[in-house]
């Protein structure tokens, strides 16, 4: 089967690149994730019958960028200064921002503890807003399982969060 790689790259990688870049922070991080995940995507699709690239794109930057944060996170001193890059809302105030920062950097510490579907059903649901049966259809799971991996994921994060979370409310 013919593949119109030209639409592939040009309506279904910028989800998949967004993913990336919210997951990892940092624009070229998520560029080579992209990148390897369109190479993966070239392969499968040389051995079986692709019916929807955007979930499996959507799935393979998902997993590389968490395996990438997995490695950032056991490669990194305590006490590093490296900051991650966010999404910055300009209309909160300093102490607000500074607080988001925060949580955002533990939330992408805490992300890669939690098991692959946990981590891949909570990113999918709660952070690139898919709905329980679209992570479903992303992960070849039923939407009851989907749910449950949502929430054993924010129950988890919420005691690695600890104060944070609870401030936030």
């Amino acid at each position: 089967m013919n593949v119109d790689w030209e639409r592939v790259l040009q309506e279904e990688a910028p989800p998949a690149w967004r993913t990336a870049c919210r997951l990892l922070g940092n624009q070229q991080d998520a560029e080579d994730c992209l990148q390897d995940a369109l190479a993966d995507t070239v392969q499968i699709s040389q051995r079986q019958v692709i019916r929807n690239y955007r979930a499996l794109l959507q799935r393979l930057v998902t997993t590389r960028a968490m395996d990438q944060l997995r490695r950032r996170y056991c490669r990194r001193p305590a006490n590093s200064q490296d900051h991650l890059e966010s999404i910055k809302d300009r209309s909160l105030s300093p102490p607000l921002q500074a607080q988001g920062d925060e949580l955002l950097e533990r939330l992408r510490s805490a992300l890669p503890s939690l098991p692959a579907q946990q981590s891949q059903a909570f990113v999918l649901n709660c952070i690139e807003g898919c709905s329980y049966q679209e992570v479903a259809d992303l992960l070849g799971l039923s939407v009851g399982a989907v749910g449950m991996l949502v929430l054993r994921a924010r129950e988890r994060l919420k005691q690695m969060l600890g104060e944070i979370c609870d401030a936030k409310r």
